[in-house]
């Protein structure tokens, strides 16, 4: 008897796959080697796909980043979403470091990118004039935060006098530096609790020029 023909097996991976596969092998090479020593090529190889492959998911390396950049977002995106959803709820300084803590995860992750973009002037022009067009960028976070902020003077949470959008500004930029300085100064290895400790020192330290008046007599009087 004839033996049934085997079932032919595709060996080329999924699309979706190979895509996974570029994006994570680029995360690997410049964490350990950094942006100016990796190649398409590199790449490539460490993702175990051929070099055009690269370019059949990613216009050029610019592209490639940038889906890196968004591929460390994390949960950001989502805490960002439900902050609308917090208007009155809990107190403004706990959904503020829930926030910043979140914001810090992505940070600490595309630090050593991004400054390793400075290396390549030309590289970096195109990054950013992708993310131009997309509107990608710290201004999209600033302005769910400046909006909570907003609502929250509404209903007297914050004080009429606080300026959102500076202090939005203020809480992303204390993310950044605390991941900047956590990579430059120890590594990488600075232990997140601590980075959590000063990120919720930060919150406090801007909450104090938020609270109403007469919410900070009130909180005295208590003590």
């Amino acid at each position: 008897m004839a033996r049934p023909a085997a079932a032919r097996v595709n060996p080329r991976p999924p699309a979706i796959d190979q895509r996974g596969k570029l994006i994570g092998a680029t995360e690997r090479l410049l964490c350990s080697q950094g942006l100016g020593c990796v190649t398409t090529r590199d790449i490539a190889r460490a993702a175990k796909v051929a070099e055009g492959a690269l370019y059949h998911h990613f216009h050029d390396k610019a592209e490639l980043i940038l889906a890196v950049v968004l591929h460390q977002l994390g949960d950001f995106p989502e805490v960002l979403q439900s902050l609308p959803l917090r208007i009155g709820q809990n107190t403004v300084q706990k959904n503020l470091e829930r926030v910043l803590e979140s914001a810090f995860a992505f940070h600490f992750r595309i630090v050593p990118l991004v400054c390793s973009l400075f290396a390549d002037q030309e590289l970096l022009a195109r990054v950013r004039n992708m993310m131009n067009e997309r509107s990608m960028g710290p201004a999209r976070s600033t302005s769910v935060i400046s909006a909570y902020l907003r609502a929250e003077q509404q209903l007297g949470r914050v004080a009429p006098t606080a300026a959102p959008e500076t202090v939005a500004n203020l809480m992303l930029a204390a993310s950044f530096n605390t991941a900047l300085g956590d990579h430059f100064f120890h590594g990488g290895s600075g232990g997140e609790a601590k980075a959590h400790r000063r990120l919720r020192e930060a919150v406090r330290a801007l909450v104090v020029g938020l609270v109403p008046k007469n919410e900070g007599r009130r909180a005295r009087e208590k003590r």
